[in-house]
């Protein structure tokens, strides 16, 4: 199948911004990456024609207003494992995101910024295994 395409969404700018553009560094090794940081950017490039690589988005919605945006683009997601990172943990906002049928959904807050039992560990972990299982 080839090198797996790593699609980054980082919204507006926040904390988390800056461990995720760690990730996609660590990431960009073995999997292309490219880093999108409006819907819209995004949005194209879900638009543009398959190819036959596989794609896994890893999402940051960092406010409600992120959130608002990746949903008004689920139609483009729908076959595309998601990552999905939420500002909150409130129920209408875990709700939404779910909406998205993520892979993996974590929170950004307030384990996200800690350095010891971050859960970016977690969302590296599980990105690893399918960078690790598109790439054979």
């Amino acid at each position: 199948m080839g090198e797996l395409n790593v699609l980054f969404y980082t919204g507006s700018k926040n904390e988390v911004n800056e461990k995720l553009y760690s990730l996609a560094d660590i990431v960009s090794l073995s999997a292309r990456t490219r880093v999108f940081r409006n819907i819209d950017d995004l949005s194209r490039r879900l638009s543009q024609p398959v190819s036959d690589r596989a794609t896994v988005a890893v999402l940051l919605a960092g406010n409600k207003e992120d959130l608002l945006k990746i949903v008004s683009i689920r139609h483009l997601l729908l076959d595309i494992p998601i990552i999905l990172i939420l500002y909150d943990r409130e129920e209408d906002t875990t709700a939404m995101g779910y909406a998205l049928y993520p892979r993996f959904l974590t929170y950004a807050y307030p384990r996200f910024l800690t350095y010891a039992d971050s859960n970016l560990a977690e969302v590296a972990a599980v990105l690893g295994k399918m960078v690790e299982k598109y790439n054979k």
